[in-house]
């Protein structure tokens, strides 16, 4: 099987390290390919890995989680593969097909927005064990657990703090969890997301983060959210869609 390796950054963070394949794998080389890939791209700015898989027409996570900005870096792929502006394809951690639209800005930059209709953003107010409120929010592929508040800098507290809260909510067992730190500045929204994927066993403090990106959004009802990067990630949340966009980046 000829392959080709792709790393895609999402406002200019969050890099996707991407396999295009023309057939599926087992779930269990999802996993061991993914390790692999991530690693080999890491010194590029990887922080996740897929699989695109052009006989299916689909995307797979290496942990098979739901990653936004990993969607849209698909997306870019699948529009070079096939000259193709208006997309639609599917992806794991998400139910139905998403559709996607690619504009190039240049040879390497391309703006993308998704659509993941019918996704279901379910929010529920909750008091962390130090007294902080917090929002659960559920989108099914990855959950996050949204704190307004400073972020912890030191990778030791952060760290802490996460693995206290998949404790304390029982999000052990669920195929991504996020604890998202979001700060108002001015009339701007602020976010460090920090995402932990089960099956793969990785940890990032993510430079940017799509689903973040939709969870705060949520809680908010902001649609313009400032990564980690500077950059800003858009999310339109509705009762029957989500809508994602930004610039992404070809890198290699």
């Amino acid at each position: 099987m000829k392959t080709k390796q792709k790393l895609v950054t999402a406002a200019g963070g969050n890099g996707t390290a991407i396999e295009i394949i023309n057939r599926a794998l087992a779930r269990g080389d999802y996993e061991s390919r993914g390790k692999i890939l991530e690693s080999d791209f890491e010194n590029l700015g990887a922080e996740q890995a897929g699989f695109l898989v052009l006989d299916e027409n689909h995307f797979e996570m290496a942990g098979g989680e739901f990653c936004g900005n990993a969607t849209r870096s698909a997306a870019v792929l699948l529009y070079q593969e096939y000259d193709k502006d208006d997309l639609s394809f599917t992806v794991s951690g998400f139910t139905g097909a998403v559709h996607a639209s690619v504009k190039s800005l240049t040879d390497t930059t391309f703006f993308v927005e998704v659509a993941f209709p019918g996704m279901m953003v379910d929010t529920k107010e909750v008091t962390l064990e130090d007294g902080t409120p917090a929002s659960i929010v559920d989108l099914g592929g990855i959950v996050h657990v949204v704190i307004e508040g400073a972020f912890p800098e030191d990778k030791e507290v952060y760290t802490l703090k996460h693995r206290q809260i998949v404790e304390q909510f029982n999000l052990g067992e669920r195929d991504a969890v996020g604890v998202v730190w979001f700060q108002r500045e001015q009339d701007a929204i602020v976010i460090h997301p920090v995402v932990w994927v089960r099956a793969v066993d990785t940890f990032y403090y993510e430079s940017s983060c799509g689903s973040g990106t939709i969870a705060v959004g949520k809680v908010t009802a902001t649609s313009s959210i400032i990564q980690p990067t500077g950059k800003v990630i858009s999310a339109e949340v509705t009762e029957d869609r989500v809508i994602l966009s930004s610039e992404m980046e070809v890198v290699r």
